[in-house]
C-alpha cells in the first residue's frame, strides 16, 4: 500500500511538472522589451513557448497590433488577449483585452 501512494505521488508531480504554464513568463518577456526595437529583433527574440501571428496584424490608426495566439501550458481562466503594439515597425507596448 505505502509503494502505490508512493507510485501514486511521483506520477503526480512528473505530470504537474511537464504540464508547466507559460504565461507569466510571456508577459513579464513582452513587458522587458526595449521600446523602439524593431519587429526583426523582436521575431528573434521571440521564446519558443509562444505563438504570435506575425502575418495578420490588426491595423489600427498608424499601429500594427501582433496578437499572441498561444501560450505554452496557458490555463487564463480570464481568457485574456496578448498585443505586440508597433509604430512604423518599432515595438511600443504590450496591450492585453478580454
Amino acid at each position: 500500500m505505502y509503494l502505490n501512494k508512493i507510485f501514486v505521488l511521483l506520477f503526480l508531480s512528473i505530470t504537474i511538472a511537464g504540464c508547466k504554464d507559460y504565461y507569466n513568463e510571456t508577459i513579464e518577456w513582452v513587458d522587458n522589451l526595449e521600446r523602439g526595437l524593431n519587429i526583426e529583433t523582436v521575431q528573434r527574440r521571440q521564446p519558443n513557448y509562444i505563438e504570435i501571428d506575425w502575418e495578420n496584424p490588426q491595423v489600427i490608426e498608424n499601429q500594427k497590433w501582433y496578437l499572441i495566439v498561444k501560450i505554452k501550458g496557458n490555463s487564463d481562466i480570464l481568457n485574456m488577449s496578448h498585443y505586440l503594439v508597433f509604430v512604423e515597425n518599432k515595438y511600443q507596448y504590450r496591450e492585453s483585452r478580454k
